[in-house]
């Protein structure tokens, strides 16, 4: 009888994908499987995935509404999570039980090159323009600000006020996505001094030392309750039997260090992605010693994981909108004490 293939609904903005792929068939068959897979590329953050998949790779922020809807199933102990950074293992739990092992990691981080530094430690310190995928991003900011002040004083809200304001204002609903971010060519040609993005974006700037801080969406020197995007891996809850032991294998393989530090040189360049493995650091860091500053922002643990609740789909980005929407009219008519967006009871606080 023929076997049916592995299925992976896998993220879609992986640096490089294909590579990805590719990389995990190759290990899959040298450890001697012959269970054909078949990729399925899939946007996490706007769809529920097929529910023919065997396994489903995808942002930490939909994992609560992906087990309500009964998509994952439980992590089982004989997968070792032990070269995890204790944090993502630990604050991605929904009910107590462990849905999936962590792959990388992602952080709104503000970058600036050395001999610019002017030690910003808030966003609210910065006074000029700045490269920054608002529109996109925007729910993300706000509940960090929200998580920072955890109170109803509207000092989140003046956070996002001043996030519109760096980017011009002009325009900011329609062009700030990240789909037509031109934060890159900006930055690189010096129209700015400062980046709001992804540690991964460090591979498309242009060559320099540059200063990687994690942006802090408050008027406070630290962040209170620092939040990383985390893509984690999870094997569906229709799975079983031989196809079950084939997955587990896969997820193994996915969390072996010599396969992620493949992944994050693909090509022979630093892709500057954040592997949830600590143990692959300290060869990365070889190549650029920025890597030793990255690790250190990982260890504490009071890091949490961007998570919302069963609703993601129904709601998030909407209500994302509807939020920006408010901000720059109450900016243009002088009146920014708008009713919030609701989604705060949604986060999950991890």
């Amino acid at each position: 009888m023929k076997k049916s293939p592995v299925k992976v609904y896998y993220y879609y903005d992986l640096t490089d994908t294909d590579f990805f792929c590719r990389l995990l068939e190759k290990r899959f068959r040298e450890t001697g499987h012959d269970r054909q897979m078949e990729f399925i590329n899939w946007n996490c953050y706007k769809t529920p995935p097929g529910d023919d998949g065997d396994i489903y790779i995808y942002d930490a922020v939909a994992m609560t509404a992906l087990v309500e809807r009964g998509f994952l199933h439980e992590l089982p102990d004989i997968i070792n999570v032990s070269d995890m950074f204790g944090w993502t293992i630990d604050k991605s739990k929904v009910r107590k039980k462990t849905y999936g092992v962590p792959l990388m990691m992602c952080s709104n981080v503000l970058i600036c090159r050395r001999e610019d530094d002017r030690g910003i430690r808030n966003v609210l310190d910065l006074a000029e323009p700045v490269a920054i995928p608002l529109r996109t991003m925007f729910m993300y900011y706000y509940l960090q600000a929200f998580c920072n002040y955890q109170d109803r004083s509207g000092r989140d809200l003046a956070v996002m006020k001043r996030l519109v304001e760096l980017t011009g204002h002009k325009g900011v609903i329609e062009t700030s996505t990240l789909k037509d971010y031109d934060g890159i060519r900006k930055f690189n040609q010096r129209e700015c001094r400062y980046f709001l993005g992804f540690t991964e974006n460090l591979r498309l700037f242009d060559p320099g030392d540059y200063v990687v801080r994690l942006a802090n969406f408050s008027e406070h020197d630290e962040d209170q309750m620092p939040l990383f995007m985390v893509d984690y891996a999870s094997i569906s809850n229709r799975v079983k039997e031989e196809k079950l032991l084939d997955c587990l294998d896969l997820l193994e393989i996915m969390t072996d260090p010599q396969f992620i530090y493949e992944l994050c040189t693909a090509g022979g360049e630093l892709h500057y992605m954040l592997p949830a493995c600590r143990s692959v650091y300290g060869d990365l860091a070889k190549a650029d010693p920025l890597y030793n500053e990255l690790y250190q922002m990982l260890l504490p643990e009071e890091n949490g994981v961007f998570r919302y609740g069963g609703r993601f789909y129904k709601d998030f980005y909407k209500r994302s909108d509807e939020l920006l929407r408010t901000v720059v009219e109450g900016m243009a008519s002088g009146d920014l004490e708008k009713e919030r967006s609701g989604n705060e009871k949604d986060i999950d606080r991890h």
